[in-house]
């Protein structure tokens, strides 16, 4: 675009004006809407849907067309940050009145105990190794204790099978 052309269309933008969708009801938009056989039993909604298509297209709409190219003009110099919403938790009853005062909140104090973590995880060197003491076995396992009583209940029956006789 040369020099003529932008200050054309910002002359053009300057004069443009937001404007409010007409919804009165045209031959042609009866017919557009007649036409979809889906939208029949719902004209009111079709009329809406169709009207504000129409209104809000950027071929139409010059207010909206201007204002998406100024959008669009210093679109890769901006410099964007992430939203940083209050906190509920920073509301505090004060003196009969609610008041937001984020440094008393007990939930940005910062903690400094140490946390012990069971199994591997991710540290500032890399992998923490799993602790020996998680990998060793604590103790007999369960399922040779309930072998070695059956054993003995078994042997116990059979001695007194034997007494017995």
């Amino acid at each position: 675009m040369d020099t003529k052309q932008k200050d054309e269309n910002e002359l053009e933008c300057n004069k443009a004006v937001r404007t409010k969708p007409d919804m009165t009801v045209t031959e042609e938009i009866a017919k557009a809407i007649g036409s979809n056989y889906r939208t029949v039993p719902a004209f009111e909604k079709g009329l809406f849907d169709y009207v504000l298509t129409k209104h809000y297209s950027l071929e139409r709409n010059q207010y909206l067309k201007c204002r998406w190219l100024e959008y669009k003009r210093g679109y890769e110099k901006r410099v964007f940050a992430p939203f940083q919403f209050p906190s509920h938790r920073d509301l505090h009853f004060h003196n009969g009145a609610v008041r937001f005062r984020p440094a008393e909140s007990i939930h940005r104090r910062t903690d400094f105990r140490m946390q012990l973590q069971s199994g591997p995880g991710v540290d500032r060197q890399g992998q923490m190794p799993i602790p020996y003491e998680l990998i060793m076995k604590r103790g007999e396992d369960k399922k040779e204790k309930r072998k070695e009583k059956k054993k003995k209940k078994e042997t116990d029956k059979e001695k007194k099978t034997e007494k017995n006789k």
